[in-house]
């Protein structure tokens, strides 16, 4: 019989991610934690000490890493880092204002507002179908790696996001929903035949 991992997918704390008050594009940008986001680690470190879990991963992004200092003291230096955890690639656009963006790029900002292309990648980034198809395959290795456990996972809302549409048949192009907040718990369990959705966007030790 096929045991089933349960995947605890945790969102990294809200970021400080403009400049001279205006929004950069932060997908692989690696953009800090802001003070609030720094207070829902303090939060979130709290909840997690009531979550047992036998591994942790993270994301390699400042971001992520900052936010999986949450993990309880058992799993204190033992967060493994996966590239394949990081947020989606928008190659030459990272850390450009997104006003700055949409005048450079019209047609491309469209397109990507459109959500309906799986080929669609801003210059030198990496398409929407590539980004699924990686954190997927990041998943899988987790899910089998530590059958019948319980993993937390620090990760972005892009990867959150494909995950949840993979098993909602939601094609690779939609980010915007569901689109889970800064801090939140969304939990899934993943077997060799598939997953399943426990919970999502939880927030409520936030509150």
């Amino acid at each position: 019989m096929t045991r089933e991992s349960t995947l605890v997918l945790i969102r990294h704390a809200e970021i400080d991610c403009a400049a001279d008050g205006a929004a950069l594009l932060c997908g692989s940008y690696d953009a800090p934690l802001s003070p609030k986001g720094e207070t829902q680690v303090v939060r979130l470190r709290a909840r997690l000490l009531r979550e047992p879990a036998s591994a942790a991963y993270s994301s390699p992004l400042q971001r992520a890493r900052a936010t999986a200092s949450a993990v309880p003291e058992r799993l204190e230096g033992h967060v493994r880092l996966l590239r394949s955890l990081a947020e989606i690639d928008c190659g030459s656009v990272e850390g450009l204002r997104i006003d700055e963006i949409r005048t450079i790029y019209p047609d491309l900002w469209h397109q990507n507002e459109a959500q309906n292309d799986d080929e669609f990648r801003w210059p030198g980034g990496e398409t929407y179908r590539r980004f699924r198809q990686r954190v997927l395959r990041a998943i899988r290795g987790i899910a089998r790696k530590h059958a019948g456990e319980r993993v937390l996972l620090f990760t972005h809302a892009g990867v959150i996001t494909q995950i949840l549409g993979s098993l909602t048949g939601q094609c690779s192009a939609v980010w915007a929903t569901p689109r889970v907040q800064n801090a939140s718990l969304t939990e899934i369990a993943w077997s060799e035949t598939g997953g399943r959705i426990l919970r999502c966007d939880d927030t409520s030790h936030l509150h």
